[in-house]
């Protein structure tokens, strides 16, 4: 008697071939993922090698995520032409397009726009494989999909900071975007070999009529996404105390994105319907996302700054230092797809989460000193890591219970555009934290340096007395910030605990 096969849809699949397509739509996702977590490891020597300032630098950053937010906008419109199969492929034909570019780039200007052609493939990858399987799987079928979605989508970026790492100590650092292009070309063939045949007839991306498009929506959400991304990244260079005018530009970027809705409420086939994103259910899922991006990206900003500048460990040191808590993390992820989605009372395991997070971000703080080891910080760090499954995979199982699968891609394209914006929010608040309190901290300590400690100060000494503030400021920095954000999860938890939509 023959088995039954693993997808309705697609009943001449046979068991390998639908874990394979899951992974695939991993890997697709993961080129998104691996592009950003190159570029955050690698941005330093990148910078150097296109001689760029950091205020310049940053467009290479900024003008990616809006790509991507551009990308997620137009989705489901493309999609509707040539499929969510051929927004894939044509993702990353774009993505490694992109890729190539950046490598060939000389100067700030160019990575900026080449950076751009990368974002406006690859960010879209994400929402397209999530909407794949909501299309081609009933809810009982999405498991074996999920289980080669995860491996792909977090199993190998994981591996991203450590490959980075030995990458720009080895080669130039042109090898870090030569190495995401092969990866792209590489998914794309992938992607070619295992996504089971449109059902329907679709278009030639050449042959759709873009003209009939709704570009107004394009030019708002585009220009807003830039503007206000670009503001919370100033917010690392400029003391807001001396510049107050650098908050003009994120409210600008807002008020693009208001208008950009209110036009959407008027068109009559809005390409991101606002009336479909209102139930409680998904505003409060929707929030707890927003939380979590916004904390990965304090998060992780935080802990390279304070590996390299405060602890003084090695560019290699700390690349697999986040490999390793990746690696795990995924595991806990893994682990969570096989056996922990029918948890009961989900509401309290994503509290549950944020307090080992708000534990693992005390016992950071009470351990930043001089001369801590690996031995020390990397359990830490590792019991952080184990949250991911609390508080991002039970929030999205629970936060689209309710829709149907034509609203599903309404959604998923708003959450991606949460996702950009939360995450580059998270370094800035990171950023602007540790400025401030740096700023004070070595303030305090110069201050707490006499002459008399030192009555022969040799010029070797001085510059070792300079590093020793330094290091010592940005450790008590991250102290602080990290106390904060222990009581901030404390906070969240109890939150999550009220929050009777979700169950």
């Amino acid at each position: 008697m023959p088995s039954k096969p693993l997808l309705s849809q697609h009943p001449e699949l046979s068991a390998v071939h639908v874990y394979l397509i899951g992974l695939a739509l991993g890997c697709a996702t993961g080129v998104d993922f691996w592009a950003s977590a190159m570029m955050g490891v690698a941005g330093t020597h990148i910078r150097g090698g296109v001689h760029a300032s950091p205020e310049d630098f940053l467009w290479a950053l900024t003008s990616y995520a809006a790509a991507a937010v551009v990308a997620n906008l137009m989705l489901r419109r493309l999609a509707h032409d040539i499929s969510y199969r051929g927004f894939t492929l044509a993702g990353l034909v774009i993505a490694a397009a992109g890729a190539a570019l950046c490598a060939l780039s000389r100067n700030p200007l160019e990575l900026a726009l080449a950076r751009a052609v990368q974002g406006f493939g690859a960010g879209g990858l994400f929402a397209a494989s999530r909407i794949i399987i909501q299309l081609a799987a009933a809810r009982e079928e999405r498991r074996p999909l999920f289980i080669g979605f995860n491996i792909g989508s977090m199993g190998l970026p994981a591996a991203a900071p450590w490959v980075t790492a030995q990458l720009v100590e080895s080669a130039d650092w042109q090898m870090v975007f030569v190495l995401q292009a092969a990866i792209a070309l590489v998914t794309l063939i992938f992607v070619l070999a295992t996504y089971p045949p449109r059902l329907t007839r679709t278009l030639a991306p050449w042959d759709v009529d873009y003209h009939a498009m709704d570009w107004v929506t394009v030019v708002l959400f585009g220009i807003g996404s830039l503007v206000l991304l670009h503001g919370l990244g100033d917010l690392r260079f400029y003391e807001f105390a001396s510049s107050p005018s650098v908050a003009i530009t994120p409210v600008a970027g807002v008020a693009f994105f208001v208008v950009g809705i209110a036009h959407l409420r008027r068109h009559p086939d809005p390409w991101l319907n606002p009336r479909l994103l209102l139930g409680r259910r998904f505003l409060i899922g929707l929030s707890f996302y927003a939380i979590y991006y916004l904390l990965s990206g304090l998060w992780t900003y935080v802990i390279s700054t304070m590996l390299q500048n405060g602890l003084g460990f090695t560019f290699q040191t700390t690349g697999t230092v986040l490999s390793t808590t990746s690696v795990l993390g995924f595991t806990a992820a893994a682990a969570f797809t096989l056996w922990g989605t029918g948890l009961p009372g989900a509401r309290r395991y994503i509290a549950l989460g944020y307090l080992i997070f708000a534990a693992a971000a005390w016992l950071l703080s009470q351990r930043m000193m001089p001369g801590a080891s690996i031995a020390v910080i990397l359990p830490v760090l590792v019991m952080q890591s184990l949250t991911l499954p609390f508080v991002l995979m039970l929030v999205a199982g629970l936060t689209w219970a309710e829709f149907s699968v034509d609203d599903f891609a309404h959604g998923y394209q708003f959450k991606n555009i949460v996702r950009q914006i939360a995450s580059a929010a998270g370094t800035g608040l990171a950023s602007l934290w540790l400025q401030y309190d740096e700023a004070i901290a070595r303030t305090q300590l110069v201050a707490s340096v006499t002459v008399f400690d030192f009555p022969q100060v040799e010029p070797a000494e001085l510059e070792r007395l300079s590093r020793l503030i330094d290091q010592q400021a940005t450790l008590i920095g991250t102290s602080n910030l990290l106390v904060l954000l222990a009581f901030a999860c404390g906070v969240i938890a109890i939150v999550a605990v009220t929050q009777r939509s979700l169950k």
